[in-house]
């Protein structure tokens, strides 16, 4: 006999589609609650850029310094490129469109920088931090690539960690092998720790000391009798003693340097010197600037220029009459001219000299017989 089928009557099918109904409307408020379902909100679309995935997928949460303000729509390869260091793959953003009651274009700005890391160091879980913008920045448009950093990551950590161990193990190394030095006794520090004869002398340098400082205590040498002999004590004592009486002097103005420190009469006429010399000063500034600006005899042979052109002239002639004057000395020497022959021609000097030789002869003559030159004869017919 043939199974019999139970039709459905339009109620039953009625409170069905009111049971599918009602389950779709609670799993949509649910969603919304939760804020990872809101297909009625305006989104801001955002794109960032990082070297690695490192675990980021699509659903991933976005945070604004912090505080969640949407996810990870898509997570895609970018395209191969020439750069080792470019980037590998695009994330594709999805943020609320007003955060905390603001524009989010008003919270994250051109300067913001979207860093990709996890809630925690241990985590698996990744998520991109979004830092906020400053007034300097400018506000971002649907669909802009924001600046990206990435986060230190569990596996930078390992990295780092295994970097300090293989510097520790090094640094192992390199420790015993100086104990290993040290103990055969290289270097300065080993051989002070294994050779006896440094021991040796550091014990003699010692007794030496512990001598040395006997015979001070004892007054022997100069060191002794500095330290144990009452004589400087007392030279000393003295010395001080009348450096105070000397002191007690000067301020009571006694002696001649208490009464350059002491008489107000000598700061007085100090201090009318100075006074004078600053008027000296002033004078000569005063005297100095009427020189500058051309006033008086000096100052117009210092800034005339026609008193200038004048000794340029003057040294100028000078120094031609001077040329002509060596020029005739020259002339004289080579026994051109009257002058020349005068100094330079000897038969000249031969007349000369028997002209002054009869001379004297004519004067002896006159001398001896004064009638025979002052006979007269006088004729009248």
């Amino acid at each position: 006999m043939p199974p019999t089928r139970k039709k459905v009557g339009l109620r039953e099918l009625r409170v069905g589609l009111f049971v599918v109904i009602a389950i779709a409307i609670l799993i949509f408020l649910i969603l919304s609650a939760a804020g990872d379902f809101t297909p009625f909100t305006p989104k801001l679309r955002l794109r960032a850029q990082f070297a690695n995935a490192d675990g980021l997928r699509g659903g991933s949460e976005v945070r604004l310094a912090g505080v969640r303000v949407g996810t990870v729509k898509d997570v895609r390869l970018l395209p191969p490129s020439d750069d080792p260091n470019a980037p590998k793959i695009e994330a594709l953003m999805e943020i609320e469109s007003v955060i905390d009651g603001r524009p989010a274009t008003e919270r994250i700005r051109s300067d913001s920088i979207a860093t990709l890391g996890s809630p925690s160091i241990l985590g698996t879980d990744k998520l991109i931090n979004i830092t906020p913008g400053t007034a300097l920045g400018q506000p971002i448009n649907d669909g802009d690539l924001l600046r990206s950093s990435s986060a230190n990551t569990l596996a930078d950590v390992t990295a780092s960690s295994n970097e300090l161990v293989q510097q520790l193990n090094q640094l192992s190394r390199q420790v015993t092998e100086i104990a290993q030095k040290i103990n055969e006794g290289q270097g300065t520090f080993g051989r002070f720790l294994n050779d006896e004869s440094f021991y040796n002398n550091l014990n003699a340098a010692v007794r030496d000391i512990q001598d040395l400082t006997r015979r001070i205590r004892s007054g022997e040498g100069t060191a002794g009798q500095l330290i144990n002999d009452p004589t400087l004590y007392n030279n000393l004592a003295t010395v001080t003693a009348e450096l105070q009486t000397i002191s007690a002097d000067l301020r009571r103005g006694r002696g001649t340097a208490g009464k350059l420190l002491t008489d107000e009469a000598l700061y007085n006429e100090a201090r009318t010197a100075v006074a004078r010399l600053n008027r000296s000063a002033d004078e000569i500034n005063a005297i100095v600037a009427d020189i500058r600006a051309g006033r008086g005899t000096f100052g117009k042979l210092l800034t005339d220029e026609a008193f200038y052109n004048d000794a340029r002239i003057a040294i100028a002639r000078l120094n031609a009459t001077t040329a002509r004057i060596d020029e005739m000395i020259a002339s004289a020497q080579r026994g051109e001219g009257t002058v020349g022959k005068l100094l330079t021609d000897d038969q000249l000097y031969t007349n000369v000299n028997q002209l002054s030789s009869e001379a004297v002869k004519l004067i002896y003559d006159f001398r001896r017989d004064p009638g025979k030159y002052l006979r007269i004869k006088v004729s009248l017919f």
